[in-house]
C-alpha cells in the first residue's frame, strides 16, 4: 500500500506546489499528513488479491465538496477548504487502488496512470487498464499481422 499512497500524496502535493504559494517544509508536511489519513482510512479496504474491491471507497473526490480526507491533511498546514479549491483543480478524481493510482482532471478529462505495479496473482490482473483493453477490437501494438494473396 505505500507506493500507492505514496505516489498519490506526491501528485497531491505536485498540485498544490504549481501555485507557488507554499513552502517546501509545508508541502512535505501535507504530503506526509495525507498518506497517513489514507493509510488509516483504507486500512480495512485494501485487497490486492481483489485490486478492484473497494475501488470506490478507496476514490478521493474534489467538486463541488472538498475530500474530507483532502481537507483533514490540509489543517495540519493551517489550509481551509476555501483556499484549497483555489489551489486544486476544480475537479479531480483520484483512484488509489493495489498496484495503480490514476487521475482524472475535469469530468470529461483523460485518465492517466501515476502508479502501476505488476500484480502478485492472476485475479489481480483485472485493473482498470486491463479491463479497457479487454474490449479492444484492433490487435495490440506488438501484434504482428501478415496478409498473403
Amino acid at each position: 500500500m505505500l507506493p500507492e499512497l505514496t505516489a498519490a500524496a506526491s501528485f497531491v502535493s505536485s498540485l498544490l506546489r504549481t501555485r507557488g504559494f507554499l513552502s517546501e517544509h509545508k508541502l512535505q508536511i501535507f504530503s506526509h499528513a495525507l498518506q497517513e489519513a489514507l493509510a488509516d482510512h483504507y486500512r480495512h479496504h485494501w485487497f490486492p488479491d481483489k485490486p478492484q474491491k473497494g475501488s470506490g471507497y478507496r476514490c478521493i473526490r474534489i467538486n463541488h465538496e472538498m475530500d474530507p480526507i483532502v481537507s483533514k491533511a490540509a489543517s495540519r498546514i493551517g489550509l481551509n477548504s476555501q483556499q484549497l479549491y483555489q489551489l486544486l483543480p476544480r475537479e479531480l478524481t483520484l483512484w488509489i487502488d493495489p498496484y495503480e493510482v490514476s487521475y482524472r482532471i475535469g469530468e470529461d478529462g483523460s485518465i492517466c496512470v501515476l502508479y502501476e505495479a505488476e500484480p502478485n496473482s492472476f485475479n489481480s490482473l483485472y485493473t482498470c487498464k486491463n479491463q479497457l483493453l479487454m474490449g479492444r477490437t484492433s490487435p495490440p501494438k506488438n501484434y504482428l499481422m501478415t496478409v498473403s494473396s
